[in-house]
């Protein structure tokens, strides 16, 4: 598989991030090692890791959980900073990681 370039001009506001002269992406995507998860990482305000998962997995409706425009749902939250308050907070959060799921499957050719 070709190697993608590093941090390609983008129309995606905000898509990098820098932090302490470090760049890197806003919202990371992949799978657990010795599981079958999928997950996001965001590394911009609020910091948090989720498992990302399909409408029917009754288990991710449980506790805490955003549900996104594509059926995905994002739950099983690790917060690194304070978990949003208000509906506009989550609500960017949803438009965020759905548009960082859009693109990743861009990007892998789906």
């Amino acid at each position: 598989m070709p190697k993608l370039p590093h941090f390609p001009d983008t129309a995606e506001a905000d898509a990098v991030i820098v932090t302490d002269g470090v760049r890197t992406d806003r919202w990371i995507v992949g799978e657990g090692t010795d599981s079958q998860f999928e997950y996001m990482v965001h590394l911009g305000s609020p910091r948090f890791i989720c498992k990302v998962d399909v409408d029917d997995d009754a288990s991710a409706l449980l506790g805490f959980h955003l549900e996104l425009s594509n059926g995905e749902i994002l739950h099983d939250f690790v917060w690194y900073d304070a978990m949003p308050a208000t509906p506009a907070e989550r609500q960017a959060i949803v438009d965020g990681a759905s548009q960082a799921l859009e693109r990743n499957t861009r990007k892998l050719g789906f």
